[in-house]
């Protein structure tokens, strides 16, 4: 099994320069890779078996399994709780007769002979398992989206800056040199590309919450209510209540299920066939899902949370201080403030970056070179002043 996800793993692997936070990772990254992995397991037949196999009178097996598949199962809405003699004759003797005299084309074509039984059951049909697998693929190219937008707008433009500087421990010649042209870079007025660049990010984080509100309702809207069936499943769970929960499950991911086939018999009349049909992935998909339903509101809650972060980081200049001081391993808030004075957002943004791909020592000597630089033009500039 471990087979069929290992090339995600090179996929999860930490780079030498991170463009993304934790929780952008988390999100983007680690979010596709889940969905990919799933995606992969239910498609190996090896491991979990053939999704649909049928107990049919029809010799040709491979047709019930393909009309079955194709055209859709169903189970009986049993809501009201049945005794087991009436769900027995129900499974046996199937829908009346009197609903068989619909239209040729309607039953041939759609796989129906009628919505409710003689006593009124109505027929839920199983679609949804022709569509996990698109589904789960399509979701992880969506949760990718931003990851991948942030790569192509970022352009390298961490990795040109700090390559090199995140695992060496001593100060050498090489890390000076590199630190001074840091320092330059920070000294110089770049507010209108780090700007750009933070706004790009923010797009992103907000992308991501997006996403993961939609992927909700989409999960809601293909699994017929699901949010609402597990949320009572999930509320069973701490009463170690399992006869609730496995019926709860149950009614969304049915192990078993009847598929009913019309076909012509060799006088050319209509010849009704019932069938039996398990579904071994329903088992899988059972906890495919509900780590999902988990796994989705964990991501929705964080994106809010950084956005509510993002929000306050703006808006508070001494929270961007501290945070400041804390990469640099609680240097004199002078020299910092000194370092730092005239920044934009942008910059203090583009900066934290450049904190988090290199070590806090780095960081504390590249936050005097840049005090150091900046002193020494406003040194230059006052002193043409004077001679002027």
């Amino acid at each position: 099994m471990y087979t069929a996800v290992k090339p995600l793993s090179k996929y999860l692997q930490l780079k030498s320069v991170r463009i993304y936070d934790g929780i952008f990772t988390l999100h983007a990254k680690c979010t596709c890779a889940i969905l990919l992995a799933f995606t992969f397991l239910l498609s190996s037949k090896q491991y979990f078996g053939d999704p649909v196999v049928c107990i049919s009178g029809i010799p040709q097996k491979d047709f019930v399994v393909s009309h079955c598949w194709t055209m859709g199962m169903y189970i009986m809405d049993y809501d009201d709780g049945p005794s087991v003699a009436n769900l027995t004759k129900e499974i046996q003797y199937g829908y009346s007769r009197q609903y068989y005299n619909q239209s040729l084309e309607k039953n041939l074509l759609n796989n129906v002979l009628g919505l409710k039984n003689e006593n009124g059951r109505e027929r839920i049909f199983l679609r949804y398992y022709q569509w996990v697998v698109p589904v789960l693929l399509l979701q992880s190219f969506i949760f990718y989206l931003p990851a991948f937008l942030w790569k192509k707008w970022e352009g390298g433009r961490l990795k040109n800056l700090c390559a090199n500087l995140e695992d060496t421990l001593t100060l050498t010649e090489k890390t000076n040199k590199h630190l001074s042209r840091l320092a330059f870079y920070f000294s110089q007025d770049h507010k209108e590309s780090h700007l750009h660049y933070f706004v790009c990010y923010t797009f992103c984080e907000v992308l991501n919450f997006i996403i993961s509100i939609c992927n909700i309702k989409l999960l809601n809207v293909f699994l017929v209510d699901f949010w609402s069936h597990y949320i009572k499943a999930v509320a069973a769970v701490p009463a170690y209540n399992w006869d609730e929960w496995n019926r709860i499950t149950t009614r969304i991911f049915p192990k078993i299920a009847k598929c009913q086939i019309l076909k012509f018999g060799g006088s050319g009349s209509l010849e009704y066939h019932d069938n039996l049909c398990l579904l071994p992935l329903n088992t899988l998909n059972e906890k495919i899902f509900v780590f999902l339903w988990f796994w989705f509101i964990l991501m929705a809650f964080l994106a809010a949370l950084k956005l509510i972060y993002r929000s306050v980081y703006i808006c508070n200049r001494g929270l961007r201080l501290q945070v400041l001081r804390a990469q640099t391993r609680f240097m004199s808030k002078a020299t910092i403030w000194h370092a730092v004075s005239g920044f934009s957002c942008g910059d203090w943004f583009f900066l934290m970056r450049v904190s988090s791909n290199i070590s806090p020592e780095h960081f504390g000597q590249l936050m005097r070179m840049v005090c150091g630089k900046r002193s020494g033009i406003e040194k230059s500039g006052s002193h043409n002043i004077d001679t002027s």
